[in-house]
Parts: C-alpha cells; sequence; structure tokens
C-alpha cells in the first residue's frame, strides 16, 4: 500500500510506480489518492493543468511531460529527479 502525504516530496516515488501509464491512468490513479482538479481555460497549446491535494491538505499544481511531473511554483516550473 502507498500512502501518499505531499506529492512535491514524494514525487521520485510516485513516478516509479506510474511509469510507462497513460496520462488518464496516471491522474485516475491521483484521484485514488487525493482530489485532483484541471485548471482550466489555459491558452490553446499548453499541456493539462492540475491542482491536487492530499487528504492532509498538501497542495500542488502541475503537468505531466512524460513519465514526469512538472510542478508549478511561484514564477518556476521544476522536476524532481533523484
Amino acid at each position: 500500500m502507498f500512502v501518499l502525504i505531499d506529492l512535491v516530496s514524494q514525487a521520485n516515488a510516485v513516478q516509479r510506480l506510474l511509469v510507462g501509464l497513460a496520462d488518464d491512468e496516471k491522474i485516475r490513479w491521483l484521484r485514488r489518492h487525493g482530489d485532483v482538479d484541471e485548471i482550466p481555460n489555459l491558452p490553446h497549446g499548453y499541456p493539462r493543468h492540475y491542482s491536487f491535494v492530499t487528504p492532509v491538505g498538501k497542495e500542488c499544481a502541475f503537468f505531466l511531460r512524460g513519465d514526469e511531473f512538472v510542478f508549478l511554483g511561484d514564477h518556476s516550473t521544476f522536476v524532481a529527479r533523484e
């Protein structure tokens, strides 16, 4: 059993679990571990962006790029790498 407390700090482990899955499958997995909402009204051509809240209230925003989560911070984006 995998307990997701904070997607940002656990991103490497989650990426390993979900490697090779389609984006929709990754989002379904996340929905079983917290609340996922698509961020609406992005300009045409942008990837689908999501907000995520874990059961303990840790929040983040991200989009998927292949098997990586790209997190959105204040004036920055970043990818968790081992």
